[in-house]
This record gives C-alpha cells, sequence and structure tokens, in this order.
C-alpha cells in the first residue's frame, strides 16, 4: 500500500496486462512484480506513482504502460535519494552523474512518446536499466562517504554461523574462521539434522557438540551468539511440542528458556529469543495477540533469568511477499498476515521488552536501493539492528552440477549476470559497505562459511576444502580498511 505495507488482493494478471478490482476502491496502492531489466538482472520492482501511490480513480481513463510506470517510480526515487544525500555533504563520480543524466533524458523521451506504446515501452526500459544502475552506485558512493565521515568506533561484531564447525573437514577451517570474524552464533534448534538431535524428548538435551563449538569460540576471543530460543517452524518442530495446546505451550517456554540462558550463564549474554515468528514461522497458527504475549514470555523469562543477556528478534523476508501470497511457512494463512513491521511495531506498542530488531537478507532478488529502503524503515524504531543471516550463492562447480545439487543457469539472471565467484564477492563488499554506514547496524552476520553443506548452495565464503574464494579476500581487505579484523585498532 501507500506505506510500503504488502497486503493479499485479487489482482491479476492476463493477456491484457495486470487487473487492478475495482474492490481496492479509494486505497492507494503500488504495483510490485518481478521485471527483467536488460543487462542489470530478473528483480522485483515496485511501480508507485513517483512516490504517490495510484488508486483505482487512476485508472478510470484506460490503462497505464508499467514499463513506463517503473521507470517513472524508479526515476523519481533516484531524485530524492539524491538530493537528500547531496544535502548531506556527498559528493558524487562522474560516471554517477552520466548514468543519472541517461535514465533521465531517456525518461524525458519516454513521455513525449506516451501515446506510442511500443517505443514508449522500450526507452522506458532503457531509462529504467540505467536508473538502477544509478541508484545502486548513489547508494554504494554515499555509504562510502558516510563511513569516511563518521569514522565508527563504536563496537561493531562482523560474524558468522559456527554450525560448520562440527563437519570441518580441514585444519584450515578453525584458522580461517577467527582470521575474519569476532562473532558467531551457535543453533539449537530443537529437532535439526545438522547436529545428533538437541532435545530429542522434552527437557532432554544433547548440549556436547554445542559446549565444544563455544569453548572453541571463547578461545579464540569470538563473542558468542545463542540462537534461537524458539523456532516454530515445521521442520524443526518434533511432533511432542507441535501436539501441545497453548497453556502447555507457555509451559515449555518458561523451563526451555530457563535450561538454556542457565546452562551457559555469562559465557552467552545475547541471545535470538524467537525466529521468524511475525506470521510466517507459525506451526500452531497462533493469534497476533497470542504471538505477542508468547515472545513477550519469551523475553521476560530471558531478562529474569539472567538480565545481562541482550535480547534479539530475528525476522525472516522483510519486504513481506508471504503476506500477498497469503502464505505461512508451508501452509496458507488462515487469516490476513502482518509484515515484518507490522510485527514490531505491535510488540513495541504491547511493551514487550527486546533490544535487537534481527534482519535476515540473504540475495533478495532486489537492487541496493531496495535494501536501503528497507533498512530505513526498521531504522525509525531506533534500535539496535543486527543483520542475522545474509548469502549469495557464487554460482554452479563442476561437482555441483555433476550431483544436480546446482546445474547450469537456464532461469534469468537475478544480479549483473550468472552467479560466479567474483559476483558473489561483489555483492558481499556492496551490502557489507551500505551496513557498516549506517550507525543503527551493529551486527552483520554471513551465514554460510563453508561450502561443506551450505543452506546455500556453494554460499561459502571459502571451498569445501577451505581454500579461500574471491569473497573472504574481499571480506578480509574491506575489514582491514576499515580497521575491523581481529586484533585492529577500531576507527
Amino acid at each position: 500500500d501507500e506505506y510500503d505495507e504488502p497486503f493479499k488482493s485479487t489482482v491479476q494478471v492476463n493477456q491484457s496486462g495486470i487487473a487492478i478490482p475495482e474492490e481496492l476502491g479509494a486505497k492507494k496502492f503500488n504495483v510490485n512484480t518481478r521485471w527483467f531489466v536488460e543487462d542489470f538482472g530478473f528483480v522485483f520492482l515496485s511501480a508507485d506513482n513517483a512516490g504517490q501511490s495510484y488508486s483505482v480513480k487512476d485508472l478510470s481513463k484506460g490503462h497505464l504502460n508499467l514499463n513506463y510506470e517503473f521507470a517513472k517510480s524508479r526515476v523519481a526515487r533516484n531524485r530524492k535519494i539524491k538530493e537528500q544525500y547531496l544535502n548531506h555533504g556527498a559528493k558524487f563520480s562522474n560516471e554517477l552523474n552520466h548514468l543519472y543524466s541517461l535514465s533521465e533524458e531517456l525518461f524525458e523521451d519516454a513521455t513525449r512518446r506516451i501515446n506510442d506504446n511500443e517505443k514508449c515501452a522500450d526507452l522506458s526500459d532503457k531509462s529504467l536499466k540505467y536508473s538502477l544502475f544509478s541508484g545502486e552506485k548513489i547508494e554504494i558512493e554515499y555509504a562510502q562517504y558516510e563511513i569516511k565521515r563518521q569514522k565508527r568506533k563504536d563496537d561493531v561484531r562482523f560474524g558468522c554461523e559456527s554450525r560448520q564447525l562440527v563437519w570441518a573437514k580441514s585444519e584450515e577451517f578453525v584458522k580461517r574462521f577467527p582470521e575474519l570474524f569476532n562473532y558467531a552464533t551457535i543453533t539449537h534448534y530443537v529437532w535439526d539434522s545438522w547436529y545428533e538431535l538437541f532435545e530429542p524428548r522434552e527437557g532432554k538435551y544433547n548440549w556436547g557438540v554445542k559446549d565444544d563449538i563455544l569453548n572453541f569460540l571463547i578461545d579464540k576471543n569470538i563473542t558468542v551468539e545463542g540462537r534461537p530460543l524458539f523456532w516454530f517452524h515445521p521442520t524443526v518442530t518434533p511432533e511432542w511440542l507441535k501436539q501441545k495446546n497453548f497453556s502447555e505451550l507457555k509451559t515449555y517456554v518458561e523451563k526451555h528458556t530457563k535450561d538454556l540462558v542457565s546452562h551457559y550463564g555469562d559465557k552467552v549474554l545475547e541471545w535470538e529469543v524467537i525466529n521468524e515468528y511475525h506470521d510466517w514461522a507459525n506451526i500452531f497458527n497462533h493469534t497476533p495477540e497470542q504471538i505477542t504475549e508468547i515472545v513477550k514470555l519469551a523475553c521476560d523469562k530471558t531478562k529474569e533469568t539472567n538480565p545481562k543477556v541482550k535480547k534479539l528478534l530475528n525476522n525472516c523476508a522483510p519486504w513481506g511477499e508471504y503476506v500477498a501470497r497469503g502464505r505461512m511457512a508451508r501452509m496458507d494463512a488462515t487469516r490476513p498476515l502482518r509484515s515484518v513491521k507490522k510485527y514490531i511495531e505491535d510488540l513495541i506498542t504491547a511493551e514487550v521488552e527486546f533490544d535487537v530488531i534481527g534482519i535476515q537478507i540473504y540475495y533478495p532478488g532486489r537492487d541496493l536501493s531496495d535494501i536501503v529502503r528497507m533498512i530505513e524503515r526498521f531504522e525509525k524504531f531506533n534500535k539496535s539492528i543486527c543483520i542475522t543471516e545474509i548469502g549469495a550463492s557464487s554460482g554452479p562447480s563442476n561437482e555441483t552440477v555433476f550431483n544436480g545439487q546446482l546445474k547450469l543457469p537456464s532461469a534469468p539472471y537475478e544480479w549483473r549476470r550468472p552467479w560466479d565467484e567474483d559476483l558473489q564477492a561483489d555483492w558481499l563488499e556492496a551490502v557489507y559497505t551500505i551496513y557498516y554506514s549506517r550507525p543503527l547496524i551493529k551486527t552483520i552476520n554471513w551465514y554460510d562459511f563453508s561450502d561443506f553443506r551450505p543452506f546455500i548452495v556453494n554460499g561459502g565464503i571459502v571451498r569445501e576444502d577451505c581454500s579461500t574464494k574471491m569473497s573472504f579476500n574481499r571480506l578480509k581487505n574491506l575489514l582491514s580498511s576499515w580497521n575491523r579484523l581481529p586484533g585492529q585498532t577500531k576507527g
């Protein structure tokens, strides 16, 4: 809608285009869809009427040219953001200004040909391409300017998930990991194929491997976050837990929280209290009110068990596509769903005490400008932000093509070109630069360290034998330039 909140509708796509239902009435809306932009990629785009949004009334005189509307919306956004950043003192490169001017000139040409649908669409597509390239450069160059201006000396953590330490095939793994990171997460899914089952029966825990990983990380002076106390996703919730009613679940939440937080004591002073509970990972199909009650109970019990612990709420799908689709994790929704932003708003209104907003941003099929706009929406809460899970593939290898895990691409490329090791490094460098430039972002956490049993196929920054990829080396150089490698002086 006009506030960037997704909603489920009966909008249809047919041979004539996108058909907007009359039932929307006076409601303002934007049109979001995935769109292939030649040379740039297959990305989600929003047509927002140059920031004014649309209503059914806007369509009363006939159809709108979607190619033109996408270009108009992105050109208008770039104008606004570029002016805003210039007012903050930024200077932009000649290359950026050239791309920006091209997008403006092509859009003016498209406007002059508005009555010639095909010609207008062709010029609009060209304008959109240069708008996307210049929009990304605006964000990167402004982030670089802000990093130089701020000279951050606060505590910023750069980390990674540690589960692959269990299966490390090379001694190099335990050498490479501390080379980059001062932060790591240890995962405690109740039912997980990565380790021996953590809680095979209610209240019976297998701590061994996790304790071993914790001791290794502490020995390397790496701050540890435990995660998650709760993740009510179908894939990790055993039958004995699924069968609990709401009252029984609350009893379990209290005991499980106390058991985990007290087991580690002051060795783990940061906990991801709950993961993806914003109507997504909701195997119990709880109402918003029940969700708030469970989150509050878990946060309060964490504080009671160890008041020193920082409490993080982790969230996926920050653009809320699942809301528009009416889908929760592996199940259809039975009610209108909430976005992550609305979920956080509801928790704050209910006075739930938590410290950190966690956001997962694997390569999202969106450009860097969209990523920054999304971050801005969460910055308005004025809470610390942790980028909890980041990742992108380095593309197929001989092995993944042979075993069928990741074949040579046949679909349109997602960003710039088909994924390869250099492109993975380019995306990593771009998003890390943007995140580090935002003072409220205190933690940036890549997910797959190695290509061995990764969440994203070939999503590691080292290969299975722990030889480094371009992304490892690029991140090391980036952190070194900010004096943020382990052992370096901040600032």
